[in-house]
């Protein structure tokens, strides 16, 4: 299973034992991710399930009540009509919290996992910023390099504040930056990230000052999964100091 929707809880058969395979499956696919050092969108994705369930567990209250209830007489005191959850809504209910109590240890254990790593692997990332940064740090270049290639890739950058969005920008895996692929170019002799970031600017006039920053890993780690998630948190983090 390669991903979970977000109504998994609910949706189609609602039995304990085929939830549980649902569950192990999807484990199991984010675990081989994982395991090849790709994080994104999975680690995410696996952080709104594991809170999602916490809001179930602590609003399943409200959601027992919500369901229908037989009249069973009148309360000769209070003159108020008396109920009785039905059969059938206490079985689903008591099957839901089944499901949900077996899940969500697997999801926190997976997810702790996942950010374990990510953490480890985001120390050993090295953030350099290209010539002078300006005061406004929240647009500019982003190279991403292997210590051991001579191949760069350039991606532009904005960071907003959360909840905005700018038209033709993809979504990094962080809450506020957001970034757009540039080009991929092979540093020889000559060509520094200097001139790389003086070239782009000519390019760009309309960004004559950009905060350039240059991230390198001494691991080949996967691009679109994990190094550029990672990169984007750490020059998030030096736009919003």
């Amino acid at each position: 299973m390669k991903k979970l929707q977000k109504d998994w809880l609910t949706q189609g058969l609602i039995d304990f034992e085929y939830k549980k395979f649902v569950v192990l499956a999807y484990l199991q696919h984010v675990q081989r991710h994982f395991s090849d050092k790709k994080f994104y969108p999975d680690l995410p994705e696996l952080r709104e399930h594991y809170e999602s369930g916490l809001r179930f567990q602590n609003h399943k209250g409200k959601l027992s009540a919500s369901f229908p209830k037989d009249a069973t007489g009148i309360n000769p005191e209070s003159l108020t009509v008396r109920y009785q959850p039905r059969q059938e809504d206490d079985e689903l209910m008591t099957e839901i919290d089944s499901i949900i109590n077996f899940a969500l240890p697997q999801f926190g254990q997976m997810l702790t996992k996942g950010q374990q790593m990510v953490e480890e692997l985001e120390a050993a990332l090295t953030l350099t910023p290209i010539g002078m940064l300006p005061l406004r740090r929240n647009e500019g270049y982003l190279f991403l390099h292997w210590t051991s290639h001579a191949q760069t890739h350039i991606y532009y950058f904005t960071v907003n504040w959360p909840g905005l969005a700018l038209p033709g920008l993809t979504l990094s895996q962080s809450q506020t930056i957001r970034t757009r692929y540039i080009d991929s170019v092979r540093k020889g002799i000559g060509t520094t990230y200097e001139t790389l970031k003086l070239e782009l600017i000519r390019q760009r006039p309309y960004l004559p000052n950009p905060a350039t920053y240059m991230v390198e890993s001494k691991r080949r780690l996967p691009l679109e999964e994990t190094l550029l998630p990672m990169a984007g948190r750490l020059v998030e983090r030096q736009a919003l100091e």
